[in-house]
């Protein structure tokens, strides 16, 4: 994996005029871990981590902080403008191994040093439930190989799919191709490739092309209807977009 090589300070709490404290109350107390891709290779070899900065100075000095003073970190950078929530997010990659934990925690300990925290919250992937940063906690959350990552981003994919479909007896299964075999008891299966799930406007708003009304289209749709259930199914292009609610998935005809 190819990166900048980092100068580690002998001190990393202090460096170019930060002095402890001098972010208090500048960073926010609870990070993420793997909710944003990797630019510096694939998600299962790359750790992310996201730390919120009240504002923009407070991120640039914290982003070349991390940067600067810890050899172990691939990368470090921050958003490119303000969020949503007036705040910006300050990134940090680490290569996906069994010392994530105790490099988190070492990262910790000197960002704690400029901000005077001492305890630490994280969110992992898309889980809202908030965990204390301990050593347990993060390697009991975090996929320490991309093994580890592969099956457990499958396992989360597939717990998704199967709570959107909610209105029939159906079976579902995921492979890590993304490959859906939908299975009804007493009609067979339905293969199909998963493109897209998530929020019904953004999902819609991504999912580009011409409704397609044709014969054929219709009567796709309309066996869709039957074999999954009672779902507002859309023919685009190629694509089928369900909607379940404020929830939208998107699939690709395989074998029906």
């Amino acid at each position: 994996m190819k990166h900048n090589q980092k100068q580690q300070s002998h001190n990393p709490k202090l460096f170019e005029g930060l002095r402890s404290g001098d972010l208090q109350d500048m960073i926010a107390p609870v990070f993420t871990i793997d909710q944003f891709k990797s630019k510096m290779g694939k998600d299962q070899d790359v750790v992310v981590i996201a730390f919120k900065a009240k504002e923009k100075m407070p991120a640039i000095d914290l982003m070349e902080f991390i940067e600067k003073g810890y050899k172990f970190v691939l990368d470090a950078d921050m958003s490119t403008g303000e969020e949503r929530d007036g705040r910006y997010s300050v990134f940090v990659e680490l290569e996906r191994t069994s010392s994530v934990p105790e490099q988190i925690l070492e990262l910790l300990s000197g960002i704690g040093q400029l901000t005077n925290c001492e305890d630490w919250d994280f969110r992992y992937f898309k889980d809202e439930n908030l965990y204390k940063a301990t050593v347990e906690n993060l390697t009991d959350h975090i996929p320490l190989d991309n093994e580890n990552y592969s099956s457990n981003m499958l396992a989360i994919r597939t717990d998704k799919v199967s709570e959107f479909f909610n209105q029939g007896p159906i079976q579902i299964k995921l492979d890590e191709n993304n490959i859906i075999t939908f299975n009804r008891p007493f009609s067979g299966n339905v293969d199909a490739t998963l493109i897209d799930i998530g929020d019904y406007e953004k999902i819609k708003n991504k999912t580009l092309g011409k409704i397609s009304l044709d014969e054929t289209s219709q009567s796709q749709t309309l066996f869709l209807n039957k074999f999954l259930g009672n779902y507002e199914i859309t023919k685009i292009e190629n694509k089928f977009l369900i909607r379940n609610g404020e929830q939208a998935m998107v699939i690709e005809k395989n074998r029906w």
